[in-house]
């Protein structure tokens, strides 16, 4: 099964828990909580004001708060993965953030699935990302099979027009942020990706 997976944009939209909302209750989303400029209480604050929907939610930030709230578990930035020793085994650790095969060859925790990024041209970061064709990502994705049989979600510039690449290049799912955020209606760009595939 190919996985949508909803990254939060790093500051609040104004409409933000209505959409998140939508998102887990209509579609099933995973939502990956990315608010990288809160502060502990902050988050704290965030994470009240969505009990149902927490164990759809993967934080990537104070990673502490899994202790405290019933979330799906954490995401390991790649600064977190090369900082921690070891993982406690009472942690939730989900996922992880990976940008090249070597990388790949280096994981040593087993993730439910990581992030491979960049695919295509951010749309939230300006000048990240390449344009990559269809053909390179099928390449990349042999390769990175050969070495891991962790689940791999593509990453980075994906939105419903090059979505369908991303499915057919052998990836098993797609994060998206920007395609999803930064349109007037997040939840009706987020249904016609997900129509794509």
């Amino acid at each position: 099964m190919f996985n949508i997976i909803v990254i939060t944009p790093e500051t609040n939209h104004p409409h933000e828990a209505d959409i998140l909302h939508t998102l887990v209750i209509d579609y099933n989303c995973t939502i990956h909580i990315r608010k990288p400029n809160f502060n502990l209480a902050e988050y704290e604050t965030y994470l009240q004001k969505y009990n149902q929907l927490l164990p759809h939610f993967v934080l990537h930030e104070h990673h502490s708060l899994e202790k405290y709230f019933p979330v799906k578990g954490i995401h390991l930035k790649e600064s977190d993965r090369k900082s921690v020793k070891e993982i406690p085994k009472d942690v939730k650790v989900i996922s992880t953030s990976l940008h090249t095969i070597h990388d790949v060859k280096n994981i040593l925790h087993e993730f439910e699935y990581f992030f491979y990024s960049p695919l295509f041209e951010s749309i939230s970061k300006q000048n990240y990302g390449f344009n990559n064709t269809y053909e390179v990502l099928k390449e990349t994705v042999l390769e990175l099979k050969k070495t891991t049989s962790i689940p791999i979600i593509g990453l980075g510039g994906i939105h419903e027009e090059n979505i369908v690449f991303v499915k057919k290049s052998g990836f098993d799912g797609a994060a998206v942020l920007g395609a999803v955020w930064e349109q007037s209606d997040p939840v009706a760009a987020f249904g016609r990706i997900a129509s794509m595939v």
